[in-house]
């Protein structure tokens, strides 16, 4: 299922943006309402993130990761350093994406001591490759902009070359590597 996408209006809580068959995706802050449906599309991509190290990123079971993320999520609503975005098509949600303001590791001694990070990124399979996810990326990077944020961070797998050739599009680079070791 491949869409094309035509902006048709900006506003700084809703992005409409409609298809070749006129249907309508709208991007828009998410609330308490999509926390279940953020937690199913955080689950796929927990099952899928498996798939790149499988002894060191084992899940609990549903029910419990499900618990700690939805009330984590709440919380966030309430944090204006959290970003919560969600992709609706045919007033379905298809994708999310989080993120926050927040310092970095030893801020006391960098002149930049506070950076954006995009934090979850997730759309269902069947709406991938139809460029939902690249306006969820565009969105938050123009929220963390008009807030005046510098630079952006975000994680990806070292193996997740579809996460890192997105990212790598929209100009991040490759500014350190995170390494574990099993004891």
């Amino acid at each position: 299922m491949v869409y094309r996408l035509i902006m048709l209006k900006d506003s700084p809580d809703k992005e409409n943006i409609s298809s070749i068959n006129n249907k309508t995706l709208v991007i828009r802050r998410g609330d308490e309402k999509d926390l279940n449906d953020f937690f199913e599309l955080y689950w796929i991509s927990s099952l899928e993130h498996q798939d790149y190290n499988e002894k060191f990123d084992t899940l609990k079971t549903k029910e419990e990761c499900k618990k700690f993320i939805i009330t984590r999520q709440k919380e966030f609503l309430n944090d204006k350093d959290q970003i919560f975005f969600v992709a609706e098509f045919d007033e379905k949600i298809v994708g999310v994406i989080t993120g926050h303001i927040g310092k970095r590791d030893e801020a006391e001694v960098y002149i930049k001591e506070n950076i954006g990070f995009i934090n979850e990124l997730s759309v269902l399979p069947e709406y991938r490759k139809s460029g939902i996810g690249k306006k969820l990326i565009e969105k938050i990077l123009s929220e963390l902009k008009q807030r005046k944020i510098e630079f952006v961070g975000v994680g990806a797998a070292y193996n997740n070359a579809t996460a890192i050739k997105i990212y790598k599009s929209y100009g991040f680079d490759l500014e350190g590597i995170w390494m574990v070791k099993k004891l």
